[in-house]
């Protein structure tokens, strides 16, 4: 079944996790269900949410995103799902899920970080194991499968006995945040950041790397450099500290003026299956300091500055550059615009519905 039949394809999608997840990889499937219709106007959608009181509210969440898009789309609850009457079911999450015998099956892996042991703590043991379980399930169970990233397929091949043919990379986008040069920032005003600034955005995870950005930030402030750190997201379990301003979660229109603003985005993480905020600063008019680790390098191409993810004082070095060179800071901002213009949303549902043909090919081989 292909696009150059035209007829309606029918997809559901495991989308339990769709009304919480505000960005991040939230951000990735609402963008791919945007661009679909655009692409296959005859494809229809099956939403499948955790309960109930779901529905109502995730119908509004698509509204406001397009209308096209809801007026192609059921909402119902995931228990329904085994026995759709679907083409294909996208599994977006990392996992094969609730299962359907009837359609064909495509599962999307962001990262293999769930199994690995990045975190240390005892009770992540436990967490391992049955994160390990599902990554195999899911493996002999999908009949196609789509990593975010280059390094994410490599990841795959490396850690699980994963058929190869059947997996393909889809790389995100972030053409959906604009730059803004002149926006105001309700969290730098709360703030009392003034002045230059440097910015980091994500999880309070171990594989962030969070404490060897502390420690570049103190060798910069102990060497009289007195810029802050402003960090979004959750709220950070870090010791207070004179030059930490936590701004917490902000809007996505506040964040593109943060990207903006800042002197750069400080992106330390050593694992990551494709790294969207990296991206979006620089597709917002942002420069990016990035560890030279997992998918960042394949993401950020030239345009960013790298440093090895173990190491504070090449941090601290490469910070140090990008305060006080203002023609260094005009070159990332121009190869930042020119690096995230490759990526595209619409290529990105353009190579998953791809996927999605040949999983439905692979399901009719079989006579499935």
């Amino acid at each position: 079944m292909t696009s150059s039949k035209h007829t309606a394809v029918r997809v559901g999608v495991e989308a339990s996790k769709l009304l919480r997840e505000r960005r991040g990889m939230g951000r990735y499937v609402r963008n791919v269900l945007l661009q679909m219709p655009r692409l296959r106007p005859e494809i229809r959608f099956t939403l499948f949410v955790r309960r109930d009181r779901d529905i109502v509210p995730l119908g509004r969440q698509l509204a406001l995103l397009s209308g096209e898009l809801a007026e192609r789309t059921t909402i119902a609850t995931v228990s329904a799902l085994p026995t759709a009457d679907l083409d294909v079911v996208w599994y977006p999450w990392n996992w094969l899920t609730t299962r359907t015998e009837r359609a064909a099956r495509v599962v999307t892996v962001l990262d293999l970080a769930p199994m690995l042991q990045l975190d240390h703590r005892w009770w992540k043991v436990f967490k391992r194991a049955i994160n390990r379980r599902r990554y195999l399930d899911t493996v002999r169970g999908a009949d196609m499968m789509i990593a975010i990233s280059e390094f994410t397929k490599r990841e795959l091949q490396r850690l699980l006995p994963v058929d190869a043919s059947k997996v393909r990379v889809t790389l995100l986008a972030a053409d959906d945040l604009t730059p803004v040069a002149g926006g105001a920032s309700p969290a730098l005003d709360r703030l009392g950041v003034t002045g230059p600034f440097f910015l980091t955005v994500g999880a309070q995870e171990a594989r962030k790397n969070l404490p060897v950005l502390y420690r570049a930030m103190e060798l910069l402030h102990a060497r009289g450099e007195r810029v802050p750190l402003v960090q979004c997201g959750p709220s950070s379990r870090a010791q207070p500290r004179p030059w930490l301003h936590a701004a917490g979660y902000v809007s996505d229109a506040e964040l593109s003026v943060l990207y903006h603003r800042a002197t750069a985005l400080v992106f330390p993480s050593f694992y990551e299956g494709f790294g969207l905020p990296a991206l979006e600063a620089m597709a917002a008019g942002g420069r990016v300091v990035c560890a030279n680790a997992s998918s960042l390098p394949e993401v950020v191409g030239d345009a960013a500055l790298l440093f090895d993810a173990s190491d504070a004082d090449a941090l601290a070095a490469q910070l140090t550059r990008v305060l006080h060179d203002a023609s260094l800071r005009d070159r990332m901002t121009h190869d930042g615009a020119a690096q995230a213009a490759r990526f595209r949303w619409s290529t990105t549902a353009r190579q998953t519905l791809a996927v999605f043909d040949e999983a439905m090919g692979r399901r009719a081989l079989r006579g499935g």
